[in-house]
């Protein structure tokens, strides 16, 4: 009895491992995942692995197959289209409620921010550079949470690791005149939030999303898995 415990925080790290690895992209969309192998690269049992993959197949980050092995979720042009549209809504509300409550303090501190994921773009070292990813949603959180709704942040963070996974598959193919644009876009929603106009805030919040949607959607599954073209 006094095991299960232990290997159920055994099989919650190896998820924690693999969670990240599938967020940065280290495993990418579409990665098969063998419990032998990783069993040895982590130095554990197949048994932990096993309960991780359970773990992350409930988070729908992995699916599992009958007699294959388990592969890390490719996200299909439907569910893409769901995402983003609810982001949308939710990210385009949080930039008119942090434009209604904007302080210099805010303002300054999302140039910085849009600032530093600018320069990562453009200086990330490999396709699938987990620091982008990460400034990125940083960039979304701090406007989401200067709303000040518990609410609205709890809504974000339940579609998160899917927000995660779609620019992490999207990262290998974004380009540098999408890049400008997509500062250009950032500076712009801070500019509204600093005007303290709601309204614009909202409206080029919601652009903002659907844009990099439209883009996303266009492309065929096979491109998606290969890295489509991701907006931050």
């Amino acid at each position: 009895m006094d095991e299960l415990p232990v290997r159920a925080a055994l099989g919650a790290s190896v998820a924690t491992i693999l969670r990240k690895a599938i967020l940065d992209g280290s495993l990418r969309p579409g990665e098969p995942l063998h419990e032998t192998t990783l069993a040895r690269q982590l130095s554990v049992s197949r048994s932990p692995v096993r309960e991780a993959l359970i773990l992350l197949e409930r988070e729908r980050l992995v699916v599992s197959h009958i007699n294959r092995p388990t592969v890390v979720r490719r996200p299909s042009p439907e569910e893409i289209r769901q995402i983003f549209t609810i982001r949308s809504v939710l990210e385009g509300t949080a930039a008119r409620w942090a434009a209604e409550k904007a302080t210099v303090a805010l303002v300054e501190s999302l140039r910085a921010n849009a600032e530093e994921l600018n320069a990562a773009t453009i200086a990330r070292k490999s396709n699938t550079d987990s620091r982008v990813v990460a400034l990125a949603v940083d960039f979304h959180t701090s406007i989401a949470a200067a709303a000040d709704c518990v609410e609205l942040t709890h809504l974000l963070e339940s579609i998160c690791n899917q927000i995660k996974l779609v620019m992490t598959a999207g990262l290998a193919s974004l380009q540098t005149r999408r890049a400008e644009e997509i500062h250009a876009e950032h500076l712009d929603i801070i500019a509204a939030i600093a005007d303290h106009d709601g309204d614009r805030a909202e409206k080029l919040a919601i652009a903002h999303v659907r844009g990099g949607l439209h883009r996303l959607i266009c492309l065929s599954d096979d491109e998606l898995g290969a890295g489509a073209l991701v907006n931050h």
